[in-house]
């Protein structure tokens, strides 16, 4: 276990609850998205921080996601754990390519 390791982010709750969090998940995208800020495109991304990337993505790729639960920031959130996902994965797609996250409409809106 790595020495930055925190059971009360993300991906702790993630992998030690079985919990996707919100509030938590806020935090988590905007880290990444800083990754497209401090090396906007075609800016080779730096070696550490694409395994940084690789290595949540390996964390998120899981089956049995119905024996997940979602700590929700909006009780009202109709979205299900593959609306989430699907936000994620466009979310890495972005950093990766370049793309502006703010033109993409989502059904999972955690802001």
């Amino acid at each position: 276990m790595s020495i930055d390791y925190d059971v009360n982010s993300f991906i702790g709750k993630w992998v030690d609850d079985y919990v996707w969090c919100d509030s938590e998940y806020i935090k988590l995208e905007q880290s990444i998205l800083n990754i497209q800020k401090v090396y906007p495109y075609p800016t080779d991304i730096p070696r550490d921080m694409i395994v940084f990337l690789y290595q949540i993505i390996d964390l998120m790729m899981i089956t049995g996601w119905e024996n997940f639960a979602i700590d929700k920031i909006n009780a009202d959130d109709q979205t299900d754990m593959y609306d989430r996902f699907e936000r994620f994965k466009v979310v890495i797609s972005c950093v990766l390519s370049g793309e502006n996250i703010n033109e993409i409409e989502f059904g999972y809106n955690p802001y």
